[in-house]
Parts: C-alpha cells; structure tokens; sequence
C-alpha cells in the first residue's frame, strides 16, 4: 500500500500534467492584422473580428459637448480622430492577455504604423484612461488635460457617466468636467 506522502505526490503529478495538457489544448488568441473599419472612438473591426481598444474610453456616437458655448458631436470627431490615426494603414491588434472576449468583441491593444491607437487616442484628447480596465493611459491623460487637446478644449460628461445619464435618449443632464 502506498504511503499519503506517496499517494499526494502522484496526485500533484498528475494535476500538473492536466494542468499542462489543458492549458496547451486552450486555443491561443492570435493577432488580427488588415484594414480598419472604424466604429467608433474605442471600437473597430479588423480582419472582421470587432475589437475594442484596452484601457481607453471615447464618446459615444451620439454624445454631444460643449466647446467654445457651442455643442458639438464629439462623439463623431471621436470616431473621425481613430480614423485619422488609422489613415488607410493596415492595423496590428493584440489581444490583452488576461481580458475575457465579451460578446464576440475582442479587448486589444492595436497599431498603425507603429503606433499605439489605444496611447494616441488618450493622447489626442478624444479619449479617456479606462481606470475600471488599466491605470496604462492616465499619465497620457494628465498630459491631454493639461495641454487642453480635445475633449478637453470645452466640457463633456464623462462617457461611462454620460452612458448612465442617456443610455437610450443621447441627452445629457448637465453635468460636465472641464
């Protein structure tokens, strides 16, 4: 009869192999590289998977702001400065380690050109560190704030509130960062 210390040896043996077996067997997620479709200011499609960019948060399509006493759709220039970025080049996107696929939209960190679209968009000003995702963009986004590029020219409601104020009217009751 084996002794516990044997019989817990071939248990964690075989729990490692398991271990190793299953973790092999997962299918890795791969890169997806091709044209953009853009979406809108944190979403795009690429080699027909929809992808949502990791730790950044724009507008929506239908929120508006406020520059210069003047309301504007600064969802769409959102979507408009993600097209800028992407100018016809092809887009790399990596999936993030660790981020579950919801809804059949993969969570990414993507390039054009050799550059972030995920930093840029933060860096531009026409979107927002994802604090609830990663803290990766918040010097990014102190550094738009400051320098007064996009959103934050005028006033917005931030877009996680904004989605809470309107979720199906796009209108807003007021309340804006400066």
């Amino acid at each position: 009869m084996p002794s516990p210390i044997d019989v817990r040896s071939r248990a964690v043996g075989c729990a490692a192999v398991v271990a190793v077996l299953v973790v092999t067997a997962l299918p890795a997620r791969a890169e997806l590289t091709g044209a953009a479709q853009i979406i809108d200011g944190n979403t795009l499609e690429v080699a027909g998977q929809r992808v949502e960019l990791f730790g950044i948060d724009a507008p929506d399509l239908d929120q508006v702001c406020r520059h210069a006493g003047r309301d504007y759709e600064c969802g769409k220039v959102a979507r408009a400065a993600l097209w800028d970025l992407v100018a016809g080049l092809d887009v790399v996107c990596t999936p993030e380690p660790g981020v579950p696929t919801e809804d059949g939209v993969v969570v990414a960190t993507c390039t054009a050109g050799g550059f972030s679209l995920n930093e840029n968009m933060v860096h531009t000003g026409w979107a927002l560190a994802d604090r609830q995702a990663s803290d990766r963009y918040v010097a990014k986004e102190e550094e738009a704030k400051e320098a007064r590029r996009g959103l934050w020219r005028g006033e917005f409601d931030l877009p996680w509130e904004w989605r809470q104020i309107a979720p199906a009217t796009g209108e807003s009751d007021g309340a804006t960062t400066q």
